[in-house]
Formats: structure tokens, C-alpha cells, sequence
């Protein structure tokens, strides 16, 4: 595995900031929008997303999103998977595949539900059997959602692991976030497990809803450390017990 030069891992560290920073924008956004009291029903939404310019900025939000996050993640693998080849190239792979799902297919149902609203020339009149259709795609959300588990949690796992070589305490404290981030995961899929896979509504205040803000706020500050991590630390990095 080629090491980075310095300006890379600048380079890698800036994107994870930029990823961190992002994902927080985009974190208010949807507080604020799980927060409105106007209630949102399947024709409001439906007419929403007729609208090209109100679509549109979401889908190049989670693009850009996505590419920083992944390319920033790929220079930290980089660096801290130095000796570990096998490791490194799963969770490599884990995190490509974890932000084609989360971010890029994300950004992509939009496009698909904006699609389906222009099988009329009138959304504000739409028919009862398009919008039925409509409603039914919602499934869709399931695809990014469901399918990015499997990948974070071999990515947020790997990054645990590679981060704990590290020899500065940034780098550790960041792998004991990623650690977490992991359980998270896990903790979330057995949940809905153990509720009979009931779909949590994202306005209540349940466990599910406190679990995937914790995750979120995780994931943030996982991703700040690691850029500090970057900036700070050169080589590998194997921490050696002192023999007295």
C-alpha cells in the first residue's frame, strides 16, 4: 500500500472536515423539518417533489456529500492501514459501498419520486391512482437505508480497528467513536428485530429516533477526530509495550 504524501493526507483530512461539516448542515435541516408542525401528508409531499429546484438541492447536497465523505475516508484507510492489507481493503471496499448506498443511491430516490410526479402535467390535481403509486414508492427509502447496515458496519468496525494503531490520542479517541458507531448500528437492527419490524416514525421521540441521533452526532465528531488524526500523525504507528 503506496503511503500519502503530505499534501494527500491534508488533502483527505480537509474532505472529512468538509464530510463532518456537511452531514451537520444537513442534520439541522432535517431536525427542523421533523420539528415543523405542518402536518405532511402524501399529497403535499407528492406536489413538493414536483418541484424541480426544491429536489434538486437535496440530490447535489447528499452527491457532494457522499463524494467527500468517501474520498476523505479512503486517504484515512490509506494511512492507517499501512501492514494491514487485507483489513484495509475491506473496509476500502466496506466504504464504497457504504457511501454509494447512504449518499449517492439516497440522493438518487429523490430523482426517482420527482419521476413519478410528472406522470402528470398538474400536481396539484394529481389522480387518486398516481398518487397511490406515489405513496407505494416510498418504499424505496428502504434500499439506501436497509442496504447501507451490512457496510457500515464493516466500516465503522474496520476504522475502529485501524484507528486504535494509532499512536496519538485523536486517533484513539476516534476509534473508540467509530467503535461506537458500530454498536449503534447493530443495537438499531435489533431493535427493529425485537419490535417485530415495526418502522419507527422519525417525529417520535422513541429509542429508534434517540439512537439515530446519537448515531448522527457520532459520526461527526468520529469523522472531526479523524481528521485531527490526519493533520497530526505521519507513520505507523503500532503501539509497543514497554518491556521493564
Amino acid at each position: 500500500m503506496a503511503k500519502l504524501t503530505e499534501k494527500e493526507r491534508q488533502v483527505s483530512a480537509v474532505l472529512l472536515v468538509v464530510f463532518a461539516s456537511l452531514t451537520l448542515g444537513m442534520l439541522i435541516v432535517e431536525l427542523i423539518l421533523v420539528t415543523n408542525t405542518t402536518p405532511n401528508t402524501t399529497w403535499t409531499d407528492f406536489v413538493s417533489k414536483s418541484n424541480i429546484s426544491f429536489v434538486m438541492p437535496y440530490f447535489l447536497a447528499y452527491l457532494v456529500i457522499g463524494a467527500a465523505g468517501f474520498t476523505g475516508t479512503v486517504g484515512l484507510i490509506q494511512v492507517y492501514g499501512q501492514g494491514q492489507s487485507l483489513l484495509a481493503e475491506i473496509v476500502r471496499l466496506a466504504a464504497l459501498a457504504y457511501f454509494t448506498v447512504s449518499y449517492w443511491l439516497w440522493s438518487a430516490v429523490w430523482i426517482v419520486e420527482h419521476k413519478i410526479t410528472l406522470l402528470t402535467d398538474t400536481p396539484t390535481a394529481a389522480p387518486e391512482w398516481l398518487l397511490q403509486i406515489y405513496d407505494a414508492a416510498d418504499a424505496l427509502w428502504a434500499l439506501p437505508s436497509w442496504g447501507a447496515i451490512g457496510p457500515a458496519l464493516l466500516m465503522f468496525g474496520g476504522l475502529a480497528w485501524l484507528l486504535n494503531r494509532g499512536v496519538t490520542l485523536l486517533a484513539r479517541s476516534a476509534a473508540v467513536l467509530f467503535a461506537l458507531l458500530a454498536v449503534s448500528r447493530f443495537v438499531d437492527l435489533v431493535y427493529v428485530g425485537v419490535t417485530s419490524g415495526t418502522v419507527a416514525n422519525t417525529g417520535a421521540i422513541d429509542f429508534a429516533f434517540v439512537n439515530d441521533m446519537l448515531f448522527a452526532a457520532g459520526r461527526i465528531a468520529a469523522f472531526l477526530l479523524a481528521a485531527a488524526a490526519l493533520f497530526v500523525e505521519k507513520g505507523v504507528f503500532q503501539r509497543r509495550t514497554r518491556i521493564v
